[in-house]
């Protein structure tokens, strides 16, 4: 008996378990349960007048100017009659091929005889031999027995070289000039002519500090004084102040 109850119940939980979910999107139109007063929209679907405007292409206003009505521009009679100078002639000539150019060029050079018969000094030789890097961990080449024979060879004056008066001239460090003075002292001389000197009334007068009012007595800075506001620019002032010609240029609309 208790086995056939518990059968019950499991398939009673599997029943409940295989239902299908509810579609809550079925009745979409239905109005909400809070919301009684709303009024019902329609379910079809349309553009505004507002969004009928905004997907109008732009068009180009009527009173638009072209920069370049005609793709043809006028020349002016000055730039007809212009006259290029040497240098800008010189300048609009072509790059003209260099004369050693070769069109079919080998690949191969030619030696000429007087390089094949050329003899190598010994200055040459002695610079073409390869450098010992010792100091840097690579291992010097081992010296040869002829390397040896040349050191015993060459005399001990070649390697105890003096130095010329010119050079020893120009090893001597740079002394101070005779004119030159050394940092002040602190306390200083003055002179009796200074101590006696006594200002004009015109150094006075600058020396006094410019007394202006306080804002809370009165003062206004951005007053205009009248002679600022009947000046005048003169013809110079007023033609500095136009803009060139080319740079009038009216707005577009």
């Amino acid at each position: 008996m208790c086995a056939a109850q518990s059968s019950r119940s499991v398939e009673s939980s599997l029943d409940i378990l295989a239902r299908p979910k509810a579609n809550f999107l079925k009745y979409q139109d239905k109005p909400s349960v809070y919301w009684q007063d709303k009024p019902k929209m329609s379910p079809t679907c349309g553009l505004t007048a507002r969004q009928e405007e905004l997907a109008k292409h732009r068009t180009v206003s009527d009173i638009y100017i072209d920069d370049r009505p005609s793709p043809i521009w006028l020349v002016t009679p000055k730039a007809l009659q212009a006259v290029p100078s040497p240098r800008v002639e010189r300048l609009a000539e072509p790059k003209s091929v260099s004369q050693y150019w070769m069109e079919d060029r080998s690949v191969y050079s030619i030696v000429t005889e007087e390089a094949k018969r050329a003899s190598a000094s010994a200055r040459i030789v002695q610079l073409a031999k390869p450098r010992n890097h010792t100091g840097n961990g690579i291992p010097s080449r081992p010296a040869s027995n002829q390397d040896e024979e040349k050191d015993k060879e060459s005399p001990r004056s070649n390697k105890t070289v003096t130095a010329s008066a010119r050079t020893e001239e120009l090893a001597v460090p740079k002394g101070e000039h005779s004119q030159y003075q050394h940092d002040l002292s602190v306390i200083r001389h003055v002179s009796a002519s200074a101590l006696q000197a006594q200002a004009s009334d015109r150094v006075c007068q600058l020396s006094k500090p410019k007394t202006r009012k306080s804002l809370f007595e009165g003062y206004d800075p951005y007053r205009i004084s009248p002679a600022a506001k009947h000046a005048e620019a003169s013809s110079r002032i007023v033609e500095l102040c136009t803009p060139p010609a080319r740079r009038q240029r009216q707005k577009k609309i």
